[in-house]
């Protein structure tokens, strides 16, 4: 569907709430299913996008629960569907290898998820003792039993989801030791993936992520948390941060403490970059305020943070002078190719924008209204959205891309431009 932003009217002002840390909540729900005990997830009550209802929803299927030695107890032959979540889909490959012997499970998505990149993770539960065949569609067969811990080594220069799904299902196979074989893309990620093992009591060793060859290692264990607390998720609020910035507003986001280690916090050091004003809120949550305008970004590397590409290229759309958005050439590989689809919202909308090798370049200014194809992609929808709180006449096209991770999202931002408080 198409939806025209509304102008804001005022700048964006005050506190937010935004559904909980998809990435955290997703490695949650997966040591959870792998107890033998309830965990209780507390997280905002803001309705959480597609991504983590469909993998909810698939582990249900697969277990819920550990119980002798196997995620659930039935062999019955299941279909998981996980929409377009990536994320989702390599954790429930990664699960459906420890339901009992011999259970078919079949993982399987939007046919532009089947067409990402699996293999790395499909060669690696292979070399644990896992049975996995890609289907011509994309989609993953997978056989309960057969996965042993060993020492490992994987790629992590395309995503570091493969290595968190070993990394996850680790505790129940009799631990791991995993080797990196370069540096790895969206390090934070693998923090948080550790950061969630520890605490469910799990044993966690890991060095030289920094570098390449950086080395993980898992104990075996029964993950086990009474309750797990989700923060907001930095994803979601980085755009209110954004319209703070392209405003000239205040604005933070409940629930998102400022020393949060999720990695789209990175926009923060950007934003000061660029000249918005970033302090501490209530309750020790990070506060951006606009000044009078942007500067451009110089050279930003988003290698570690590469959802926030659409966020940092609008935002250099409508700033003075020059940014080049660096290190996420693997963006290419997301649910759209974010340089293109960025360069191309960009232009729609009159600004400059343009990919050399696998950097983006954008000149600040110029900018009007225009339609911007959002591609099927959330985080484009979500940055193109804000944007259009400063640019008049900006439509979004295929806005229901939100429901992803944002569902409320829309309505957050008519009344974002109406100058409302906490949404």
């Amino acid at each position: 569907m198409d939806v025209t932003v509304v102008s804001a009217s005022a700048p964006v002002q005050g506190g937010r709430r935004v559904p909980a840390s998809k990435s955290l909540h997703q490695r949650a729900l997966l040591l959870r299913a792998m107890s033998e005990e309830e965990t209780r997830l507390e997280a905002s009550e803001a309705v959480p996008g597609d991504d983590v209802r469909r993998l909810r929803v698939a582990l249900d299927a697969l277990g819920p629960r550990w119980s002798a030695g196997a995620l659930g107890g039935s062999r019955e032959r299941l279909e998981v569907d996980l929409g377009l979540g990536a994320t989702g889909f390599r954790f429930c490959m990664a699960a459906a290898a420890l339901r009992p012997e011999g259970a078919a499970t079949l993982v399987t998505g939007h046919p532009s998820l089947r067409a990402r990149p699996h293999a790395v993770l499909r060669r690696a539960l292979i070399a644990l003792g896992g049975r996995v065949k890609r289907r011509h569609s994309g989609a993953m067969r997978v056989l309960g039993g057969g996965v042993r811990g060993r020492t490992l080594s994987l790629r992590a220069d395309v995503s570091s989801q493969y290595a968190s799904a070993l990394l996850l299902i680790a505790p129940r196979i009799g631990g791991l030791e995993l080797t990196l074989l370069d540096r790895p893309v969206s390090r934070p990620y693998l923090e948080l993936t550790v950061q969630v093992l520890e605490a469910f009591g799990v044993g966690v060793e890991a060095e030289g992520l920094d570098d390449a060859g950086g080395r993980i290692v898992v104990a075996s264990a029964e993950p086990r948390a009474d309750v797990f607390p989700v923060e907001a998720d930095a994803s979601c609020a980085a755009p209110w941060w954004a319209a703070a910035a392209l405003t000239g507003g205040e604005a933070w986001v409940e629930g998102l403490p400022a020393g949060s280690r999720q990695a789209d916090t990175a926009l923060l050091g950007i934003l000061e970059r660029m000249g918005a004003g970033v302090g501490d809120g209530p309750g020790g949550v990070a506060v951006v305020r606009g000044g009078e305008d942007l500067a451009g970004a110089g050279s930003v590397d988003l290698r570690d943070a590469s959802d926030l590409v659409p966020l940092v290229g609008i935002l250099a759309a409508a700033a003075r002078g020059e940014s080049r958005i660096t290190g996420a050439g693997h963006v290419q590989h997301k649910e759209s190719d974010r340089l293109r689809t960025v360069a191309a919202g960009i232009s729609a909308l009159g600004g400059r924008a343009e990919i050399e090798g696998t950097d983006l370049v954008i000149r600040g200014g110029g900018l009007t209204g225009g339609r911007v194809d959002v591609a099927g992609d959330h985080r484009i929808a979500l940055a193109f959205g804000v944007l259009g709180l400063r640019v008049p006449g900006v439509v979004l096209h295929g806005a229901e891309a939100v429901d992803k991770s944002y569902p409320s999202f829309l309505g957050d931002l008519a009344a974002a431009a109406g100058g409302s408080g906490a949404g």
